[in-house]
């Protein structure tokens, strides 16, 4: 059987149009593709999130939410609660009007606290009817290690401030490699930084079907570490989009198979990695736009 045929046998069997998460956790993540600050090219990818993160914060078990895009001081962090206290949003931005090359540091900020506090305004309105503690823990750090270790370091202290403990559940957005379960690079991920200290966590990937610079959201491979390519089936991608007809729907990725087989996510993974889909994300969610 082909790859793609594997692919959507199982997901056919497990997919499901709403989110239940069965693994025992505390820290419920979810992972995705940021969608650039400077334009709406890839709203779909913010409506994916938005719309898994209202899903999960309905379940009232989840007792915060924070976010990568929060950051934890300055301008975005003032934007951020003076709407969710008093329903002010900033005014918006003429995307025409702003080029970031000619922005300082502060002035980009400015910027992304009336993009992002707009962006994630449905999410705000969920927690002004149906409280829970926000956490802010973005940093100006923008990659390597010390961007995982800040977020990680911005959550601890988010908690302690709230007197809240591991054991308390909660919902936290963050890009997709610092939601995996493995490392993605050469260093912990967040996530695997907030489980040394006690958090329980599952991580769901979301995918869309948004292409940007001729590189898919949704495009996963076959896995073949240290193994000579001889067929031109071992590089190419499959549209995990491409394999449903309707959408959302929400696929746990290290199920058995009928005839226990194991998964297929345990052969296949994104660009440029090194573990499979199934050994980074519990679950992922497919939308298309």
């Amino acid at each position: 059987m082909a790859l793609s045929d594997d692919l959507r046998a199982y997901i056919t069997e497990h997919g499901q149009p709403t989110t239940t998460i069965t693994q025992k956790h505390n820290v419920a993540i979810v992972g995705e593709t940021h969608a650039p600050i400077w334009n709406e090219v890839a709203a779909i990818r913010l409506a994916a999130s938005v719309r898994l993160l209202l899903e999960l914060l309905r379940d009232p078990r989840y007792r915060y939410f924070g976010s990568e895009h929060f950051f934890n001081a300055g301008p975005i962090r003032l934007g951020v609660r003076e709407y969710w206290r008093y329903g002010r949003l900033p005014p918006p931005v003429d995307p025409t009007q702003t080029n970031p090359d000619t922005l300082s540091d502060r002035e980009i900020q400015e910027v992304a606290k009336r993009v992002l506090t707009r962006r994630f305004q449905p999410v705000l309105d969920y927690l002004r009817g149906n409280p829970r503690f926000i956490l802010s823990i973005g940093s100006m750090i923008s990659t390597g290690p010390a961007r995982d270790q800040r977020l990680a370091q911005h959550f601890f202290e988010e908690i302690a401030d709230r007197g809240l403990s591991p054991v308390i559940p909660g919902v936290l957005l963050l890009g997709a490699h610092h939601a995996s379960a493995v490392p993605v690079s050469d260093w912990a991920t967040t996530r695997m930084l907030l489980e040394k200290l006690g958090f329980n966590c599952v991580s769901v990937r979301v995918l869309t079907d948004f292409v940007r610079d001729g590189n898919p959201d949704d495009a996963v491979f076959p896995l073949n570490i240290g193994t000579p390519v001889t067929s031109i089936s071992q590089v190419t991608s499959v549209r995990l989009t491409s394999l449903v007809d309707k959408t959302p729907l929400t696929i746990p990725t290290d199920r058995p198979q009928s005839g226990s087989q194991p998964s297929p996510f345990r052969s296949v993974a994104f660009s440029d990695h090194e573990q499979s889909v199934a050994e980074e994300f519990e679950y992922i969610v497919l939308q298309k736009a």
